[in-house]
């Protein structure tokens, strides 16, 4: 005998066909299934500071990611993008994105960024990328950063806190090379930028609170020198 479908689940199911009309199925690559499995509120901090960085570049921008790994912040930042472009040195990674994420105004690239000219942006942005740099490498990305802006164009850094890295996973700190305090972080983009303001983020709060607290800590450069 056939079973009869309820109301609500025939409800469920028209709204469900239609959010099947304009969607195809995501996949997580290595890095980000990494996190999912082993770590998965660090993906909900992540995206928080993407959301942070989006609402402070505003909207119809053209909008770069630096070591965009597979592109996971790109669901945030090109909601309110003109353009976005995402680029990173690990070509795997890279494939990952523009096969999974790719799209009309979304689109990614495999390159070191210490080296390339991809454009000019509004915006880039970089998360979790500065404290692979080596210090001695460290204004020659800066200079990278501001060389891809406008006159007017905006720097988002985010990194972990130097007082978190006690906490922090071996893998994690197997590829870190290069930690900032908040006064550090400031004092490296004022070289780079006229107007810099750090911002302390705990979990996925991002706030202006005492800096030697934060867990993460996000730099925004304006005006490049």
């Amino acid at each position: 005998m056939e079973e009869t479908k309820s109301r609500e689940l025939e409800k469920w199911e028209s709204a469900k066909n239609m959010m099947a009309e304009d969607y195809k199925p995501l996949t997580f690559g290595p890095y980000f299934s990494h996190i999912i499995r082993r770590s998965p509120r660090r993906l909900l901090h992540l995206l928080s500071y993407y959301k942070f960085a989006a609402k402070m570049i505003g909207n119809d921008k053209k909008v770069m990611d630096v070591g965009c790994s597979e592109g996971f912040g790109s669901v945030i930042l090109a909601e309110f993008a003109r353009e976005f472009v995402g680029v990173d040195i690990d070509a795997a990674a890279i494939s990952h994105a523009q096969g999974s994420l790719g799209s009309a105004k979304v689109s990614f690239k495999h390159a070191d960024f210490l080296k390339a000219d991809l454009g000019v942006f509004d915006a880039v942005t970089c998360f979790d990328v500065i404290e692979h740099i080596y210090p001695e490498n460290e204004d020659t990305f800066l200079s990278r950063i501001t060389a891809h802006l406008n006159s007017d164009g905006m720097a988002v850094v985010g990194t972990p806190s130097i007082t978190s890295d006690q906490f922090a996973s071996p893998w994690t700190k197997e590829g870190h090379v290069n930690l900032y305090s908040g006064e550090r972080l400031k004092t490296s983009l004022e070289r780079h930028f006229k107007k810099v303001v750090i911002f302390s983020a705990n979990d996925e709060v991002v706030h202006t609170g005492f800096w030697p607290m934060a867990h993460y800590l996000i730099g925004v450069g304006m005006f490049k020198k």
